[in-house]
């Protein structure tokens, strides 16, 4: 192990934490994207925005984030915590191309959700900064990498005995995308207020429940301790494999 600090070490450590403070600086680092509503984005984007839609739907369908029910088979507790989702249209800053992104209106399941079952632990400045400077220390290798899709890998954990189930409610242009995509979901909308509604079962952590991330990050920490790693006791959000 190294003794003392370099030139070099010193520079590395400097610019990671310039990223880091830059993220924290609306001016120089975050570039905050302009999300549509699905009508208002199939006006903007156009048939890039209907190719958009279309993908984020049949991703969904084909990861089976949820499967559509009867309403006749719900409880008028579940029927009535059932939250609608949204398609969200966003042009990606860097790729030029336009993202969907089917979103879970969670703000209203905090009246009967818990912050001990929605907090998800982030990791800290001081522990990223401390990991940087360590990385330099020891002359490690560094990387960063992303999770596509990430939440959408997590199973939603079974509802218990006396627990409601999760259901969305799909409304508006998107039944019929749906339906064009999966016939079988026809025979499940029915008519509320006049206007079609499917209503489906959540088996994945959807992007905009509040439980979304605690459970993503409960399953990658267990991915990752099966692999050796050690998380620290100090912050859940740093982990080191010997």
């Amino acid at each position: 192990m190294k003794a003392d600090y370099e030139e070099h070490d010193a520079i590395l450590i400097a610019r990671c934490m310039m990223q880091i403070k830059a993220k924290f600086d609306t001016d120089e680092g975050l570039n905050f994207i302009q999300q549509y509503y699905i009508n208002q984005g199939l006006k903007k984007f156009g048939d890039d925005g209907k190719d958009a839609v279309d993908k984020e739907l049949r991703q969904m369908l084909l990861r089976d984030c949820f499967t559509p029910g009867f309403v006749k088979d719900m409880t008028a507790s579940e029927r009535k915590k059932a939250q609608s989702a949204m398609m969200l249209l966003a042009e990606k800053q860097f790729e030029k191309t336009i993202k969907g992104r089917l979103v879970f209106r969670g703000d209203g399941t905090r009246e009967w959700l818990s912050r001990e079952d929605t907090a998800s632990p982030t990791a800290s400045q001081e522990a990223i900064t401390t990991t940087c400077v360590i990385d330099a220390h020891e002359g490690r290798d560094v990387m960063t990498l992303g999770v596509p899709n990430a939440f959408i890998q997590t199973y939603m954990p079974d509802a218990k005995e006396g627990e409601d189930r999760i259901y969305m409610k799909i409304t508006g242009m998107m039944v019929q995308i749906l339906i064009d995509m999966a016939p079988e979901y026809r025979e499940y909308v029915v008519l509320e207020n006049g206007k079609r509604v499917i209503y489906v079962r959540v088996l994945r952590a959807i992007y905009g429940m509040l439980q979304s991330s605690l459970l993503f990050y409960n399953q990658f920490r267990s991915d990752l301790e099966a692999k050796g790693f050690v998380f620290n006791p100090y912050d859940p959000c740093v982990a080191n494999k010997c």
